[in-house]
């Protein structure tokens, strides 16, 4: 069994000696040239499937619901490698909807950022293992000025998530020490899907908008 929520990934290693002696295998490697692959393929598989099964429709919905609603600014921010999960989405929220930004970095520019959240504000926190002091104090500090809360994280949930109006948990299974990020990416794209259709036409326009001024400037 992989350890839990505040293992790292030498922890993990040390502790099975390699990640692929503690998953199990399809029983298909010997017809494939590419064993390895075939058993990261099976974990993968696994994964989203697990992930999407046990996400909640509440959930998810209500997500897609504060993330639709143009009267409120969204803020994404992320840790060491869950940042590219902040990125991702947030890049592609920026193309259909405004009021994007991602939670700045330097401290005195952060600092500025939480003291000017309200209620208008969503703020979404990717915080996955080891979880980082961080993100429990974006998330308290957020749903104290009266915003909205979204956090992506794993089953064994991260302290940010104690104060999130909205909890969506991705498995993590891999073949390596190294926890896939895999089912969460699938998650954000379902996210992003339903989120764009859920704007409509003035996520349309907002595409075109945003292409035409790319062009002219000459972005494209």
């Amino acid at each position: 069994m992989r350890a839990g929520g505040h293992a790292s990934p030498i922890t993990l290693y040390e502790s099975t000696g390699s990640a692929r002696s503690q998953e199990p295998s399809d029983g298909r490697e010997d017809a494939d040239a590419h064993p390895g692959a075939g058993r990261s393929l099976a974990l993968v598989q696994q994964a989203l499937s697990q992930t999407f099964t046990e996400v909640s429709p509440h959930e998810f919905d209500h997500a897609v619901k504060l993330l639709s609603d143009p009267r409120r600014r969204v803020h994404l921010t992320g840790g060491r490698f869950t940042h590219l999960l902040a990125e991702y989405l947030g890049l592609h929220l920026m193309q259909f909807r405004d009021q994007v930004a991602f939670v700045p970095d330097r401290d005195v520019e952060r600092a500025a950022f939480l003291t000017q959240l309200t209620r208008r504000d969503v703020t979404v926190i990717f915080d996955y293992r080891r979880y980082e002091d961080d993100k429990a104090v974006i998330a308290e500090l957020a749903r104290e000025r009266g915003g909205k809360v979204i956090v992506f994280t794993d089953p064994w949930l991260s302290p940010s998530a104690s104060h999130a109006d909205v909890v969506l948990t991705s498995q993590v299974h891999s073949d390596s020490p190294y926890d896939s990020l895999t089912p969460t990416f699938a998650l954000i794209e379902a996210v992003v899907a339903s989120t764009l259709g859920e704007l409509g036409a003035d996520a349309h326009q907002r595409m075109k908008d945003a292409e035409a001024v790319a062009r002219r400037a000459g972005l494209l």
